[in-house]
């Protein structure tokens, strides 16, 4: 085991590149980042041992850097796995790349870029953008305070809540997005797409997976599927504009949807556009969703 400890009292960025293992990295009420790093097995000691720890400050900001040394060789890559563990302040900006390494953010960070090839991440807050990429992991996220990107090849991606613009992207998972406060960019080849409170315009796009929109409240919602079923909230107060064709599907409504607003009508507008070719299409009001 090595431990290394830096005062952080500016702001910080802490970066981690370990491509076999775990990476930990928990926030607390402090001004003090501690970095461990602990081999899963024997032959992991000396990449311990050649592990680059370093803080660097500049101009009263601070930044972190732990880098494990890459070991050639799939042997090697497979046998010798280093968990990266670090406690730093609140608020603090990550970046960090893995291979297969998973990735947990613990507590309160700023803003936060994961890249991995294979890893799950896992982010509690984020106050502001975010951004991960896995190719066949899951993402699960909590709430975010600016910009969200997720993305995943054959991973589930989740997110509890979202202030600013969102994209979420799986081939074969599931998307999901509880609350969303601006647009919301959804895509899934064949896995579920489901979002809950949408504020602001949605763009929608499934293949044989299901679509189901909890509450939508103004904009545009556009959505695309092609053997999935669609089911589409309305909050109350919204007046709403529909363009529904599917080719073999039924489609039900418990708003009129060839009626168009009245010229005087102070209700939100939104306008629903739905295509779909063999699966049903249901528009209702959402259950205590209200504008």
């Amino acid at each position: 085991m090595r431990e290394e400890s830096f005062a952080t009292p500016g702001r910080l960025q802490v970066i981690v590149n370990n491509e076999v293992g775990l990476v930990v990295i928990t926030t607390s009420e402090s001004t003090t980042t501690s970095v461990s790093l602990e081999g899963d097995s024997a032959g992991a000691e000396e990449l311990i041992e050649r592990a680059t720890i370093e803080c660097r400050s500049t101009d009263g900001s601070d930044v972190v850097r732990v880098k494990i040394p890459r070991m050639h060789g799939m042997k090697f890559i497979r046998r010798n796995g280093v968990t990266v563990r670090i406690t730093t302040p609140d608020g603090c900006d990550v970046d960090v790349t893995t291979a297969s390494a998973d990735v947990e953010l613990n507590g309160s960070f700023g803003g936060v870029t994961v890249k991995s090839a294979s890893a799950d991440i896992t982010v509690d807050d984020a106050a502001g953008d975010l951004r991960a990429k896995t190719a066949s992991g899951d993402i699960s996220v909590g709430t975010v305070g600016g910009e969200l990107t997720m993305h995943s090849a054959s991973g589930d991606v989740r997110c509890v809540r979202v202030d600013g613009r969102s994209s979420a992207t799986s081939t074969s998972g599931s998307v999901e997005v509880g609350s969303a406060g601006d647009r919301v960019d959804a895509r899934s080849t064949s896995g579920d797409v489901r979002l809950g409170d949408v504020a602001g315009d949605a763009s929608i796009v499934a293949v044989s997976g299901s679509v189901q929109v909890l509450a939508a409240v103004v904009g545009t919602v556009h959505i695309r599927s092609v053997s999935g079923d669609v089911s589409v909230g309305i909050a109350q107060g919204v007046s709403l504009r529909v363009d529904v064709q599917t080719m073999s599907g039924k489609v039900h409504s418990d708003i009129p949807i060839n009626e168009t607003p009245s010229a005087g009508s102070t209700d939100a507008l939104l306008a629903l556009t739905v295509r779909s070719v063999s699966g049903d299409v249901r528009v209702e009001r959402a259950v205590g969703a209200l504008l």
